[in-house]
């Protein structure tokens, strides 16, 4: 049997569910938001939400007037979207725990399905894909988020250059990480066909963090993800601090308007059933 990432556990993402919310969902949102105008979501449809994480896809989809049903493998993501659904006292979503590579659900019987950054750790790419399809109604449409380029990911690279000018010597994975095996329009755009989506497009969507407090942001950046808790559990307390202050410094130079800004730019694949 392969042996799973840290990204491929549930215990992991659910010990991290608020950093990880912090850290990402302003990204996350831009891109559902995005997803959301190309399926052309209409009230009343009825919305699957795959490796739904805290919610950002499903919350908006549901704030539309949509039926959502918001999937999660990790139990921690779905207790907090739970809590995020009562807060806001939305009516018609509800989430539950499920894997996304075997869907507890029947054939047809969603008009629009989506994976926002969740479907790219899936162990099993295909199935993950495949459920995706099956659940889909005919004529029902669907949209999967990847990264467009993870060797140039900025939240990444910074990490990666402050590591290197604070440990030389530190030796991170060499392998790639799970996420970057479904990235770029073209591998997008294959593996969405060869799922049986027709009229598969795929549109480069641009986000743009602002880090108004770096130094917050990076005292939550380190638990956001499993993989980032684990590489820094390797570098230990008195490096990673270290690398946070370059990784600070990094994002200060990278001001506008005073305010540290990113643009990162992911694949949204919009597929049909």
């Amino acid at each position: 049997m392969t042996q799973l990432s840290p990204d491929q556990v549930a215990g992991n993402w659910g010990a991290i569910a608020s950093d990880y919310e912090r850290a990402f969902e302003n990204l996350s949102a831009q891109y559902a938001a995005h997803a959301l105008r190309l399926l052309a979501l209409r009230a009343g449809d009825r919305v699957l939400d795959v490796a739904a994480g805290t919610g950002t896809f499903s919350l908006q989809a549901a704030r539309a007037g949509a039926e959502v049903l918001a999937t999660d493998f990790a139990p921690g993501m779905v207790a907090r979207l739970r809590e995020r659904i009562a807060a806001e006292g939305l009516g018609g979503i509800s989430a539950e725990v499920m894997d996304g590579q075997a869907l507890a659900l029947p054939d047809a019987s969603f008009d629009v399905a989506a994976s926002v950054l969740g479907l790219i750790f899936f162990p099993d790419l295909e199935r993950g894909l495949g459920e995706l399809r099956r659940v889909l109604r005919a004529g029902g449409r669907a949209a999967v988020v990847c990264w467009r380029d993870p060797a140039s990911l900025p939240l990444m690279t910074l990490v990666r250059q402050a590591i290197q000018r604070v440990a030389p010597e530190f030796q991170p994975p060499s392998a790639p990480p799970v996420w970057a095996r479904l990235a770029g329009a073209e591998v997008l755009k294959i593996r969405m066909e060869a799922a049986g989506f027709r009229r598969v497009e795929v549109v480069t969507s641009t986000a743009i963090q602002r880090i108004d407090a770096p130094e917050a942001y990076w005292a939550g950046f380190t638990r956001s993800a499993p993989p980032l808790a684990y590489l820094f559990s390797q570098l230990g307390p008195e490096r990673t601090a270290a690398v946070g202050r370059e990784y600070i410094e990094a994002l200060r130079a990278q001001s506008k308007d005073g305010v540290p800004t990113l643009t990162v730019e992911a694949c949204l694949g919009i597929g049909h059933a």
